[in-house]
């Protein structure tokens, strides 16, 4: 589902400009930081991003990963799965996440199919003109899962990628209120809506601001406490590549962020990052 507001253009000249600016492939320097970048707004009643490592507790980032961020970009452009992998590389492309909403909670029982193979089975009727076939037998051996799921995320995406082809497609996409297939956030039932979208923010840089509203891609030592600020910490997959299983990470992230969205980040003297303004917002690219 997408939302979006457009603004008219009344002069010749100035439409001309836009046009031209918003059809460039951003380009990404030695920092990380594009000339120019795709921005919006993803919300859903539920989110959930699974943890690495974790199978019977089902716990969930508070960030979608980058991956996540990746993969949820390519099912809006169409992507085949495992395509994309090479347009989301360290350094061809980078993308600024912001929490817009507080991050919390809820865990939810579930109750799902077991995937023991030696628990029971059973079979369709058949004769000797067709084939039966062998399925799980449902009506028992279920198992029960706790879901960790987020209520009510929101998250503003700022991203740039230097594959033309799938800038273009992206970006019309997002222009146009459409997507080849439903943006979710994690799971595929927690649809998302999408708003607020701008196909030409232009981030400027701001050296000297130490107080971040993105997640920042920093260790807590490099953060300064602040009072009644609670900062969360994560380590999730941000870079993968295809392989002949089909995909691996080849990087991941640590990164802090604050639990409410009314709360920024502040960053102490001479942390390896390069702050940028987008709007009102200062923002990280990874």
């Amino acid at each position: 589902m997408f939302t979006k507001s457009t603004s008219s253009k009344s002069v010749t000249s100035q439409t001309s400009v836009y046009d031209y600016h918003s059809t460039m492939t951003p380009d990404i320097d030695d920092d990380g930081v594009p000339d120019s970048c795709l921005s919006f707004t993803i919300r859903s009643t539920w989110g959930h991003f699974k943890r690495v490592g974790r199978s019977v507790t089902k716990q969930t980032y508070r960030i979608p990963p980058r991956t996540t961020v990746a993969g949820l970009l390519a099912a809006i452009a169409g992507s085949d799965r495992d395509s994309y992998y090479e347009v989301f590389q360290d350094d061809n492309s980078a993308i600024a996440i912001t929490a817009l909403s507080d991050l919390r909670t809820l865990n939810i029982p579930t109750t799902g199919v077991g995937t023991d193979p030696k628990q029971d089975v059973t079979q369709t009727s058949g004769h000797w003109r067709s084939y039966q076939l062998t399925y799980q037998d449902t009506t028992k051996d279920r198992q029960l899962h706790s879901y960790e799921v987020l209520a009510d995320p929101a998250y503003r995406i700022d991203v740039a990628v230097e594959d033309s082809s799938f800038y273009t497609s992206l970006r019309d996409h997002l222009d146009d209120g459409t997507s080849v297939y439903p943006p979710s956030l994690g799971k595929s039932e927690y649809l998302a809506s999408i708003e607020d979208v701008s196909i030409d923010s232009t981030p400027t840089r701001d050296p000297n601001n130490d107080t971040i509203d993105s997640v920042v891609p920093v260790s807590l030592s490099d953060t300064i406490p602040q009072p009644g600020v609670s900062y969360g910490v994560e380590r999730s997959p941000a870079v993968m590549e295809a392989d002949s299983g089909g995909r691996r990470t080849t990087r991941f992230d640590d990164y802090v962020f604050t639990n409410r969205s009314d709360e920024r980040v502040k960053v102490a003297d001479g942390t390896d990052i390069t702050p940028v303004q987008i709007g009102n917002r200062t923002v990280v690219f990874r």
